[in-house]
């Protein structure tokens, strides 16, 4: 069964931690989009989420960044925030589902880390609290290091993202695939609270475009002019190669300045 659904979304933690912060009408915008999301994801009838999203020390530091990790555990606990405001609790996961796409990523010459414990932050559990609510659906969560260099090339997230879409093709379970982080952003750094509009607009026009070795062109010296945060364009690349030439259709790009980040909504159709 091929990919039901795929959607890339930014997940700063302002959208949940400090809403009231941002522009009432932005943020409703932002919300809509959100729910315009959850719509389209109800409607495919998904079995389980594949969400990618990017490391934020919840799991891994710097004695130990892998490039990949793939969950296989049989329940998740998150969001490790409490200040998120998102109720923490266990997420069911999809270990069977987890092992059979880490064996053929290794056999389509993608070699993953995998980990049977893993806790999950916000950068998974704010998209999940628009996108599944309930926690109804089981999760696999594929963790990309976009903290710590040396960081996987923007061209093997997408090829990652080629081999899963190989792999889920022999699938009979419906898979829903989210991608979330970024846009520009830069925490904690000299420039935090700088947004870099241009090149988020310019981002996501070669994604809508399919310009593959365009948005995989990015140096991450490129990358870093935009803020650090900015790395997490690689979990939105990936899902690009999840989908293929299915065409992206954005439907939110603003830079919310109360969160610091550019932040975007697109769908793949």
């Amino acid at each position: 069964m091929p990919v039901v659904f795929t959607c890339s979304v930014s997940h700063t933690p302002g959208i949940r931690a400090w809403a009231e912060a941002a522009d009432s009408d932005q943020k409703e915008r932002l919300y809509s989009g959100f729910g315009e999301l959850h719509k389209r994801m109800e409607a495919a009838n998904p079995d389980t989420i594949l969400i990618i999203s990017s490391e934020h020390f919840a799991n891994f530091f710097l004695d130990c960044m892998p490039a990949f990790t793939m969950g296989q555990a049989e329940t998740y606990f998150g969001p490790i925030e409490p200040w998120v405001k998102i109720d923490q609790g266990l997420t069911t996961g999809d270990p069977e589902l987890s092992e059979r796409l880490l064996s053929a990523c290794y056999s389509d010459g993608v070699e993953l880390n995998y980990a049977h414990e893993m806790k999950l932050d916000h950068g998974v559990m704010i998209p999940l609290s628009f996108l599944d609510p309930a926690r109804g659906l089981p999760i696999i969560p594929l963790i990309i290091n976009a903290m710590t260099h040396p960081m996987p090339k923007l061209t093997r997230c997408y090829e990652l993202g080629q081999a899963l879409a190989r792999a889920l093709k022999m699938e009979s379970r419906r898979v829903a695939v989210i991608a979330a982080g970024g846009l520009s952003h830069a925490p904690g750094e000299r420039m935090h609270g700088e947004i870099d509009t241009e090149f988020d607009q310019e981002f996501i026009r070669r994604l809508v475009a399919n310009e593959v070795n365009a948005f995989t062109s990015y140096t991450d010296q490129e990358i870093e002019r935009t803020g650090l945060g900015t790395h997490e364009i690689r979990s939105w690349i990936t899902a690009a190669g999840i989908a293929g030439n299915k065409q992206a259709k954005a439907i939110f790009y603003e830079p919310i300045t109360a969160w610091a980040t550019g932040c975007g909504l697109l769908y793949y159709a």
